[in-house]
């Protein structure tokens, strides 16, 4: 048996390491060290964007962005549906602005009248919805007197705003 012995400890160790050399992969060093870059593709501009990246088209005011699964997510302005009053749409400043500064705002306005007077309410909303500015005007009339003919359409007492 001690003649064995050395054949067989070298044959143990024959049998690890056959079997280490299966399990590891075959070294290539430049397949393993390439760079493989992962990219979604904007076919509207034809720009890569890297996952994580995001710009705004011009002239679209649209953000773009390239998530993990490889898809393109998009962000646009939309028209806020909790507009009250008489709206209009106040186009930005600088059309070559970032998203979302890009997006118009909506300028609103609400009237009430009551014998004290008229008031006016000037609400300005970016395309999210949420207020941006607010301005009151009250017109108080204090007599009711009608104005002599041939006098401006101006009222006969000043206006006073306030800004909140």
């Amino acid at each position: 048996m001690d003649d064995n012995y050395p054949s067989l400890i070298l044959g143990i160790i024959l049998v690890i390491f056959l079997s280490n050399s299966q399990a590891m992969p075959p070294h290539n060093s430049l397949a393993s060290y390439s760079f493989n870059p992962q990219f979604c593709i904007d076919t509207l501009s034809g720009r890569q964007l890297y996952v994580g990246e995001v710009f705004t088209r011009l002239n679209q005011c649209v953000r773009v962005q390239c998530l993990g699964t490889l898809q393109l997510w998009e962000d646009n302005c939309k028209v806020p549906m909790t507009l009250q009053g008489d709206c209009n749409v106040l186009p930005p400043t600088d059309a070559n602005l970032g998203y979302p500064k890009c997006c118009p705002l909506y300028e609103c306005k609400t009237y009430e009248a009551s014998a004290q007077g008229e008031l006016e309410q000037t609400n300005t909303y970016d395309h999210a919805g949420n207020l941006r500015t607010s301005n009151v005007t009250e017109v108080i009339v204090i007599s009711k007197e009608l104005r002599p003919s041939g006098s401006p359409d101006k009222p006969a007492v000043p206006v006073r705003q306030y800004q909140v």
